[in-house]
């Protein structure tokens, strides 16, 4: 309500969070950006508001390259919690596109620390808006939203079955009937309903919020956090893919932060770059999924793995030994060298004197 001694307080970490999720996105930043206050109504609380950034947001444009499967075709209170909105243009045509843009969304706010990213405790949200328009027609038809989005598989299916709902209305001439409206995407019976209808844009009343200064950041602020970005995750797919990988590897790997650096740290110690793939992709994935337990909490680490994979290539043990022990580490940690010594388990070699 704006009550003197209950006045909102810039948290300066949403400015870096912005700034760094903006430079990730390769987006364009403004070094000087405002508040503005939005006149929201909400039934149970006609007093309270919205603080946004309306017409100078601290970061526009930008992009990101995602890389589809080859055989898609390529209101909670949140007072003082940062929150980042991403607006994308309407430039995506399909469900997959879009689940595939939210899901690289997430890697990168997980690469970058800017969130944990989990959909099912609302750390990301996903509203779709969706409009349909005739072949050749430039200007899109009447937008509908669809919300209560909660996974990448129900914004795939949201969408195309929006998609398929409008189309047909269309095909039996009753675009009429498109509204501007809510809708829900009901889980159970795989559809959208109807939520509110909207009588036109609300008028948010938006003027600049005279509780907050303007937020101005320098160069030199920028260049630090900049500096400061990890390898995100379409340059380390195209790393991986240039090491010979395949592009499932690559997807593989790279989606999960864990993953890539237990993978990156395994090979940094000289492993074969396929055969680290395939003890990851393979036995350990097979653990970790059967165990849900992620690769942090395994009790393997990257410096055994590539001790185990230089045994069996070396030939001291042969790869059904390997995977004897793979399993014994996973479990219960230890050395390689430790566990060929106290299990007995060097492959005999013998020479044949002729």
């Amino acid at each position: 309500m704006g009550l003197p001694g209950a006045l909102p307080v810039l948290n300066s970490r949403v400015i870096e969070f912005a700034v760094k999720l903006g430079l990730a996105l390769n987006c364009k930043l403004s070094l000087n950006s405002k508040f503005d206050r939005k006149q929201y109504f909400y039934p149970d609380l006609p007093k309270g508001y919205q603080i946004s950034q309306f017409d100078v947001p601290i970061a526009i444009g930008g992009h990101i390259d995602l890389d589809l499967p080859v055989e898609f075709g390529g209101g909670h209170r949140r007072a003082g919690v940062p929150l980042l909105e991403i607006v994308s243009e309407p430039d995506m045509r399909n469900g997959i596109e879009a689940a595939e843009y939210a899901a690289e969304l997430q890697r990168v706010v997980r690469y970058l620390g800017v969130s944990n990213g989990n959909m099912q405790e609302g750390s990301l949200r996903c509203d779709v808006n969706v409009s349909i328009r005739p072949i050749g027609q430039s200007e899109f038809g009447t937008k509908v939203e669809v919300k209560n989005l909660n996974s990448f598989s129900s914004i795939n299916r949201a969408i195309d079955f929006e998609i398929s709902r409008q189309v047909l209305l269309h095909s039996q001439g009753q675009g009429d009937s498109i509204v501007q409206e809510t809708r829900l995407w009901e889980e159970g019976s795989q559809k959208t309903v109807s939520m509110r209808k909207k009588e036109g844009l609300s008028d948010y009343r938006y003027f600049p919020e005279p509780d907050l200064p303007e937020v101005i950041i320098t160069k030199e602020y920028v260049d630090s956090i900049r500096n400061s970005l990890p390898e995100l995750p379409e340059m380390k797919r195209r790393r991986y893919e240039s090491m010979g990988l395949s592009m499932q590897d690559v997807l593989f790997l790279a989606n999960d932060i864990s993953v890539a650096e237990f993978f990156d740290a395994t090979i940094a110690k000289g492993a074969d770059v396929k055969l680290a793939t395939n003890w990851i992709m393979g036995d350990i994935a097979a653990y970790m999924k059967n165990e849900k337990v992620s690769i942090n909490e395994i009790k393997l680490t990257p410096q055994e793995l590539a001790e185990l994979i230089a045994s069996i290539k070396g030939g001291t043990i042969s790869g059904k030994i390997g995977k004897e022990i793979l399993f014994e580490l996973i479990a219960k940690g230890g050395t390689v060298k430790g566990l060929i010594e106290e299990k007995d388990l060097v492959q005999a070699s013998y020479s044949v004197l002729q």
